[in-house]
């Protein structure tokens, strides 16, 4: 089918390549061809774009920035002369938003009336689709903050409803209906049990997303952690294992779970799927058959695999040979016979000790915090089976509209789960987690061990992202465009791309690495990047390195609190002398004085979440009804005031139960995390509620990228940049 993309986006601090990025791997089953944005810089011009696009194509997708969105949406309910319907769900979720009038309230819900709504979590900036005979016409928000619930739970729905796409070429085919009652009887299942699975973030997982996208609940019980691909001298089977113990240690769920690429042996294709709790782990060994397509087989291995979650947590007794440790077969589970598809079980079930063994036999080399990268562990995959590469209706009318703003209310910035410096934050802790594990076992684990340098090492020719051989200056770009958009100075930008490859390169993995999000090829290939391309290029091969000349671990975040940074030992538990607290040239910058965001969370849904923490992680919170405003206490950072600063450790309950302040945020709050770990908690007897007031917006920790697009603008050069972030290290260059 033609599809077009066009956008509109004024705002220059909205990271748009994030965002493009997010979109196309959204939709690009929808097209055999490759997929770009036209960008525009005013309503006028996309408005002439639009009009010839629904003259020419099919599936129209138009992406405009918050700014402008209201004024775009009046635009088409005109040029379809069709009455305004409010979206009644969406002015109830309204209704408590202190922020808006009546008729902000009208203006965020109303929508043409044979629209489909594509709900955004709070309602603001809500999408939509029209279905206009074998058109279709769709709208959506440039909102980074939002746009994930917009796609997943809108606009794929929507397309995959209308959209009959070849079976060769779709995850979404006829047998989707089918599928889909197996998906909904596991989530049925992981639901009744207070089940969550965490999903390894291999290549495939990104389909097994997909078979969720139009079941209710999905999202609750499956959440999906980041995949660096490390392969080491274990089998198949034995690393589909380990990736889903992996899951679920970095994570809060009491599930994990993988699922592998198609490998081949000889003329076999096969895919290995795998389930884990915290004593056991199930492996299955599923065989594509002659007449399927790779499509079709990956589908079906995820659907099965969705299944097997949905029976581990009812504790029914999977099919196939389980082992107690490496060796033994228990009695009694092997099958009697293949399922339709001749696929042959092999269920591995591995003691905890056998399992620690071989995923942290040789002490996870994960580092980093709030980046996008790290070696996860030293030792995975098998050496004698390679991956095989997956790879007219009416034409409607618009006037021309002159530009103006639309008031916007303050939005939400939350803590991505994709984004380089989540992943930095993931490896790191773990990484801690684990050696001081070693250091208990072994005296003579040196805790301040770090990645060498090698003297005159040479720049890499090649990176591996998300499985994908890239041309090295053009995959750190690419990385560093999903954190700076166009907006960006040239010493802001080459001060990421420096920050950028010195984390690739402590991870130590030969510039490898999976599960991270990277801006289209098309958008690197337009001019519109040209500077940037060049300023990437200018650096290309920097790295940081300590006083002992060992790589520097550069963590980053979009913006401080207070105009300070947080201490990146209360935070990684470790002390790196160039990660202490400072204050920052962005203190005075007018962007960061408006950086307060406030969430409201009633005392009813604060004390379900405490308690579904409380029960999954086997803790217990003693909670006083009469004083919910002793629930917490908190130790913490100073940085707006004596009082409020980043959180190191929240202690909850009249036990004073301690977590950290990230798992905190992560795993209690969830979907009412603040956007920052600098946050102040306060109690309403009056609307029986909390208010979570954030500063900033991360953890706080290494380079602030708004203090460094400041710093840009006050004419300091990308060395100075770094120097003031990491203070104490210098600058080394890889032969290029």
């Amino acid at each position: 089918m033609k599809v077009r993309l066009l956008s509109l986006n004024t705002d220059k601090a909205v990271p748009f390549a994030r965002f493009q990025a997010r979109v196309i791997s959204s939709i690009k089953i929808y097209s055999d061809e490759s997929m770009s944005f036209e960008n525009f810089e005013n309503l006028r011009d996309l408005f002439e774009a639009l009009q010839d696009a629904l003259e020419n194509d099919e599936i129209i997708l138009t992406a405009v920035d918050t700014k402008n969105y209201a004024k775009l949406k009046n635009a088409l309910a005109q040029a379809l002369e069709t009455d305004i319907q409010y979206n009644p769900s969406i002015l109830n979720m309204l209704e408590s938003n202190e922020d808006l009038d009546d008729n902000a309230r009208k203006m965020f819900s109303a929508f043409p009336e044979p629209a489909t709504v594509f709900m955004s979590k709070d309602g603001l900036y809500s999408g939509f689709g029209i279905e206009n005979g074998t058109q279709y016409l769709m709208l959506i928000p440039i909102d980074n903050d939002r746009i994930n619930l917009v796609l997943r739970n809108g606009l794929v729905p929507f397309l995959s409803k209308n959209i009959n796409l070849p079976e060769k070429d779709s995850f979404l085919s006829e047998t989707k209906l089918f599928d889909n009652e197996k998906v909904s009887v596991a989530v049925k299942r992981l639901l009744e049990s207070n089940s969550v699975v965490a999903v390894n973030g291999t290549q495939n997982a990104e389909i097994l997303k997909s078979c969720g996208d139009s079941v209710d609940d999905f999202d609750n019980v499956f959440v999906f952690t980041p995949h660096v691909e490390d392969k080491g001298e274990v089998n198949a089977t034995e690393y589909a294992a380990q990736l889903a113990k992996v899951s679920l240690d970095l994570s809060a769920a009491n599930i994990g779970a993988s699922i592998s690429e198609i490998y081949t042996t000889g003329e076999t294709k096969y895919i290995c799927i795998a389930v884990a709790d915290s004593e056991t782990a199930v492996v299955r060994k599923l065989y594509m058959d002659e007449n399927e397509s790779e499509d079709e087989f990956i589908e079906s291995a995820a659907v099965e695999l969705i299944e097997l979650t949905g029976e581990k947590a009812i504790g029914v007794r999977t099919i196939g040979i389980e082992i107690a440790d490496a060796k033994t077969p228990a009695e009694g589970t092997i099958p009697k016979k293949q399922n339709k598809k001749s696929i042959i079980i092999l269920s591995a079930i591995l003691g905890v000790a056998v399992v620690l063994c071989a995923i942290f036999g040789i002490v996870y080399k994960v580092q980093g915090e709030n980046g996008a990268l790290a070696k996860m562990f030293a030792t995975v995959f098998g050496s004698e089976e390679t991956p095989t590469e997956t790879t007219t209706a009416p034409a409607m009318t618009i006037a021309p509209v002159e530009d103006d703003e639309t008031s916007k209310p303050a939005t939400q910035k939350k803590i991505s789960e994709f984004m380089l410096e989540d992943i930095i934050t993931i490896e790191q802790k773990k990484k801690l987690d684990e050696e001081s594990k070693t250091e208990e076992e072994n005296s003579s684990a040196s805790e301040n061990e770090q990645t060498e340098v090698v003297e005159d090492s040479n720049a890499p020719e090649f990176m591996i992202v998300n499985g994908e051989k890239i041309d090295a200056r053009e995959a750190l770009c690419r990385l560093v465009m999903t954190e700076m958009d166009t907006g960006y100075y040239e010493a802001a930008v080459k001060a990421q791309a420096v920050v950028i490859y010195t984390y690739l390169k402590y991870r130590d993995t030969d510039f490898t690495v999976d599960g991270v999000e990277i801006a289209d090829k098309q958008l690197y290939s337009t001019t519109v990047y040209k500077e940037t391309v060049k300023w990437v290029d200018d650096v290309f091969g920097e790295y940081l390195v300590d006083e002992n000349g060992d790589i520097a671990v550069t963590p980053f975040f979009e913006m401080s609190a207070g105009g300070k940074t947080n201490n990146g030992e209360n935070f990684f538990a470790r002390k790196h002398s160039y990660l202490k607290q400072s204050s920052i040239s962005e203190a005075n910058n007018p962007e960061y004085q408006e950086n307060k965001t406030v969430i409201s969370v009633t005392k009813a849904n604060m004390k379900s979440k405490l308690l579904e923490y409380a029960s999954k992680n086997n803790v217990t919170f003693d909670l006083t009804d009469d004083d919910p405003s002793k629930w917490f206490t908190f130790d913490k950072v100073p940085a707006i005031s004596r009082y409020i600063g980043y959180i190191d450790v929240a202690k909850i309950g009249n036990t004073q139960v301690e977590i950290s302040g990230y798992e905190f945020i992560k795993d209690v709050l969830g979907d009412d995390a603040p956007a920052s770990l600098c946050f102040d908690i306060s109690y309403s007897k009056k609307d029986e509620a909390f208010e979570i007031a954030s500063y900033g917006n991360g953890h706080g920790i290494g380079m602030s990228k708004t203090g460094a697009q400041y710093m840009a603008e006050q004419k300091k050069n990308y060395k100075q940049i770094l120097e003031f972030y990491f203070q104490g290290t210098s600058i080394k260059e890889d032969v290029k």
